[in-house]
């Protein structure tokens, strides 16, 4: 995993290359270094960790010495060998083995049509030397960020992180963007939090201009979605082809020239990846790592000890005091590169994984999404059915305020995407509205063809709260520490053929990601997925009301002092918090905002 950022025309940019650089250090600590193409004024950075091929034919920014193309990459290509091999039958070399060169190489030889080919996690800018173009590319479901903009002057600048662009940019925080970072907990990829930042959308890759540094979009994703009839797949059947696919995603996730460690919460997720990772591994120990905390309700350290011991894995365990905690918290705040409510915990158990010497961590994040583990999946029909209710329901004088919140926001739009986005507010319209906010709309994502509501479900919780705060948390959290996080659960074919499984084969109304459990309860204990969900939290509100009130207080005042919120409406916000009337979330997002 590495930073990049580039500028074109880089003249105009008002880019300082040391100080830009240096602001991606964290992301890649081992090497840093930059190409200028003097002729078209274009400039790429790039900061190193170096995960694969370690040695300099892996460095970059890399140049196609036949070509004289130059890429910059961020990222994992899981099936590069594969493309190797394709490239080999076709008489091309490669002079070491990084998957960045299988990239390079292979545009090279199949122009954009190397794209669709990829499969993994990636954000990329390449020169095309022919054209005198820049290419920008991201993986389809957005794993890696990629954000852009213009300056003032006109140029076009990209980079992995928004901290490197908004010394360039000279944005003003918008009012719209407050409001929809607060409706959803974190900032929505079509309206981040300042004017003139963009994230680059997922499953596209852009041709810019180098002399107008206009941009063209052309969209490859969002998935391949596979037919599958009822006919095609048995009950028996489905659960057999999930394990081959869970087997063939976590095996192409363990390939490095470096240790590879794995989260073990002691969920089912994460236990799931731990037992096929250490089987994989067989002699070779693999090292989980969980975090327990004083509070006990939150501490699921028994389950991940017994996973730990049964796989024989090198496991490590910390147990959270309560002095570290505002400690913690501070500092993943400091670190995260657009504001979240969430975020905290991936912090936590980053900065212990990488203290202990690892560049690389599978984690269980996507397996809720596509296998449909959260609330919403369950109660589906309730949900529905309150969709269908009138407003005036929710505004009736003695309406009790979780039906209030609940009923608000109703879209007109009753499909599974709209509903998970519904689902998923912190804020609701009526008190984004009592705070002087326009209400964001739900904007729907390109989708791709879905047969049924918990496809669609599946898809929304992806689109949008997946790839918006897990995904873009889980990447700043970790690469704060220097650390690269995969995810396996998100490998494309494992995700598209998950989500064109009817739902028969997929949901049981009575128990969560049954067709997961199906295809791996050989290989974790029933104590571990016969047991309700629980999911790694955090004490937040106990945390808040003790440790973390005076930082949650001073937070609250920033936000008052930058005239987003006025002080009668916090001091408001603060007596419901302290008297159980608001939510730890909804406040949470106002003390992180500030």
């Amino acid at each position: 995993m590495c930073g990049i950022i580039g500028a074109l025309p880089f003249r105009r940019s008002g880019l300082d290359v040391s100080r830009n650089l240096q602001s991606l250090h964290h992301r890649g600590p081992d090497a840093q270094s930059s190409w200028l193409e003097p002729s078209a004024d274009v400039w790429f950075g790039h900061t190193r960790l170096a995960i694969l091929d370690l040695s300099e034919a892996g460095a970059q920014p890399m140049r196609d010495e036949t070509t004289g193309h130059v890429i910059i990459f961020n990222g994992e290509i899981y099936n590069h060998l594969e493309i190797r091999r394709n490239l080999l039958a076709r008489g091309i070399s490669c002079r070491g083995h990084s998957d960045t060169e299988t990239i390079l190489r292979g545009y090279g030889a199949w122009g954009t049509a190397i794209f669709p080919r990829l499969r993994g996690m990636f954000s990329l800018a390449l020169y095309d030397a022919s054209t005198r173009e820049v290419i920008l590319c991201r993986d389809r479901l957005g794993i890696k960020p990629l954000y852009m903009g213009r300056t003032p002057h006109g140029a076009f600048v990209f980079s992995s992180e928004v901290c490197a662009l908004l010394p360039l940019l000279g944005s003003k925080i918008s009012h719209q963007g407050v409001a929809a970072y607060l409706q959803r907990g974190c900032c929505p990829h079509e309206e981040l939090l300042w004017d003139g930042l963009k994230e680059f959308p997922a499953g596209c890759w852009g041709v810019i201009n180098s002399q107008t540094s206009e941009i063209r979009y052309v969209r490859y994703g969002p998935l391949e979605i596979t037919d599958t009839t009822e006919k095609d797949l048995s009950d028996a059947e489905a659960p057999k082809e999930v394990r081959r696919l869970l087997e063939d995603a976590v095996s192409s996730h363990l390939q490095s020239d470096v240790p590879v460690a794995c989260f073990l919460s002691g969920g089912i997720d994460s236990s799931v990846l731990t037992a096929l990772a250490a089987r994989h591994l067989g002699e070779k120990k693999l090292s989980t790592f969980s975090v327990g905390f004083m509070e006990g309700a939150f501490d699921e350290s028994s389950f991940a000890a017994e996973i730990a011991d049964i796989y024989r894995t090198d496991h490590h365990h910390i147990l959270l005091q309560n002095d570290e905690q505002l400690a913690f918290v501070s500092r993943a705040v400091e670190a995260m590169d657009l504001p979240s409510v969430d975020a905290i915990n991936t912090f936590i158990v980053s900065d212990f994984v990488a203290r202990n010497g690892f560049k690389v961590v599978l984690s269980g994040l996507g397996a809720d999404e596509i296998f449909g583990g959260y609330p919403v999946f369950q109660k589906i029909k309730i949900i529905r059915m309150l969709a269908h209710l009138p407003r005036w329901v929710g505004k009736l004088r003695g309406c009790p305020e979780k039906m209030r919140h609940l009923l608000d926001d109703i879209p007109s739009e009753k499909d599974g995407e709209m509903l998970a986005l519904w689902c998923r507010r912190v804020w609701p319209g009526y008190k984004l509205r009592n705070l002087g906010f326009d209400v964001p709309p739900f904007v729907r994502e390109p989708t791709p063809v879905l047969r049924d509501t918990m496809a669609e479900l599946s898809w929304g919780e992806i689109s949008h709260y997946m790839r918006d705060m897990l995904l873009r948390d889980s990447d700043a959290m970790s690469m704060a520490h220097s650390l690269e996080l995969r995810v396996p659960f998100l490998d494309d074919p494992l995700v598209s053929r998950v989500l064109s499984y009817p739902e028969r084969i997929k949901f049981n109304p009575h128990r969560s990601k049954d067709l997961l459990l199906r295809a791996t309860q050989d290989i974790i204990p029933q104590r571990i997925w016969d047991r309700p969900k629980k999911g790694f939290s955090l004490p937040m509100r106990q945390w808040m009301m003790n440790p973390l009130r005076d930082y949650c207080r001073d937070g609250l005042e920033i936000v008052v002092a930058e005239s987003l919120v006025a002080k009668a409406n916090i001091e408001r916000i603060w007596n419901d918090f302290t008297h159980a009337r608001l939510r730890w979330s909804e406040l949470w997002a106002l003390v992180v905002l500030g």
